[in-house]
């Protein structure tokens, strides 16, 4: 056997570096590492991911179509600031729209019982992980569970412009979410948790309107969690 002729078949794909400056900035920011609303000095993140300027401007510009890096003409590149308490307010009413739309679609489609056993997965994991505390590493790992949850649920209605949409949404929602981080984690609180378990029964026993209800009232009470540490 060859082995010399079968390796050099083989062709290693190398990432862009534009997608490589991606991944790290968004995870700099989702981390706060870069904190909402600082500058970003292209030549400074140049140095530090090792790479030209061009892909950096790739990267910081398909951030800026997220939402998460925004540009002026005199100052350049910065994070996005946290959304006001108006801004959250609408970021909420835009999500509730597509999330009881698709619990209500998800839960009565073939595929529920599935979307079930996500949930409660899901679910698990969390109730674990409150055991671990409220540092910030946990909070972040919590708030990374919970988009899973709610993940399942809007992909569960198989619209992909809806979860896309969702997907960019949960991702500007999340830079306010961890630029406060309790001294409890109240998004993790045994109310929440039984909100969760509510939806997930709903999707269990395939009721369609049960589980836009749980869901409509499981958000509207992490609206009231979450107000107080909302900017006014």
């Amino acid at each position: 056997m060859n082995t010399k002729t079968n390796s050099a078949a083989v062709r290693l794909v190398k990432t862009p570096l534009s997608e490589q400056a991606y991944d790290e900035l968004k995870r700099q920011i989702l981390d706060q590492q870069l904190k909402p609303g600082e500058r970003l000095n292209i030549d400074a993140l140049s140095r530090s991911c090792g790479i030209s300027s061009s892909p950096l401007r790739e990267a910081l510009t398909r951030l800026g179509a997220e939402g998460l890096v925004v540009f002026a003409a005199n100052t350049g590149f910065s994070v996005a600031p946290v959304p006001d308490a108006r801004q959250m307010g609408q970021l909420m009413d835009f999500r509730l729209l597509m999330e009881a739309h698709c619990a209500r679609v998800g839960a009565a489609a073939a595929g529920h019982a599935q979307t079930a056993v996500e949930l409660e997965k899901a679910i698990a994991a969390m109730v674990a992980l409150r055991r671990k505390g409220a540092s910030y590493k946990q909070y972040r790992a919590f708030i990374d569970l919970e988009q899973s949850f709610h993940q399942s649920i809007v992909d569960s209605a198989g619209n992909e412009p809806i979860s896309a949409a969702w997907r960019e949404l949960h991702l500007i929602m999340n830079v306010a979410r961890l630029s406060v981080l309790p001294e409890s984690n109240v998004l993790g609180s045994d109310a929440a948790v039984q909100e969760h378990r509510q939806i997930a029964a709903a999707f269990a026993a395939r009721d369609p309107a049960g589980a836009e209800l749980a869901l409509r009232r499981h958000l509207q009470a992490a609206r009231d969690r979450m107000q107080p540490g909302v900017q006014s």
